[in-house]
């Protein structure tokens, strides 16, 4: 079997990013909500740099991307990760390079000294819950997530 690479996304693979995201709303049951532009993207993603996008390669072809950022804890003083998205393109699950993918985005953020990380999971989405929990991921108990957004903001 080929290796499956990554390698962090660059301004110029915009493109590619915004189908793969579209790609994970679309799995999510969801792409009523994926309204981000390119230039949005752009400025978030290599402008403000507020977070890490990497794709998963094979065979020379982009065939899945991870979107992750830093988090803080108060009280430990450990820096950790928040991984916002993980997708692989349907055409290539279920052939081990999920599990690939997320081990080698776990040495990238041991070898840049985070702790730890994060993520969520849509409560219907068997498949990932799953493929967490072989993983050794543990559900958070006891605590609920909440969203303000900007209009709350205000």
């Amino acid at each position: 079997m080929k290796e499956l690479k990554i390698r962090e996304a660059k301004k110029e693979d915009i493109e590619t990013l915004v189908s793969l995201i579209k790609g994970l709303a679309s799995y999510e049951k969801r792409p009523q909500d994926m309204k981000a532009t390119k230039k949005q993207l752009t400025y978030w993603l290599f402008e403000k740099n507020i977070a890490t996008a990497l794709f998963a390669e094979f065979d020379g072809l982009v065939i899945g991307y991870a979107i992750y950022y830093p988090i803080f804890g108060s009280f430990s003083a450990i820096g950790r990760v928040y991984l916002e998205d993980l997708f692989i393109l349907e055409e290539y699950r279920g052939r081990g390079f999920g599990k690939v993918f997320f081990n080698k985005i776990l040495n990238r953020i041991i070898e840049d000294g985070y702790e730890g990380l994060e993520l969520s999971c849509l409560d219907w989405n068997k498949p990932s819950i799953g493929f967490y929990e072989k993983l050794s991921g543990k559900q958070i108990v006891g605590r609920k997530y909440f969203e303000f957004d900007k209009d709350s903001l205000k």
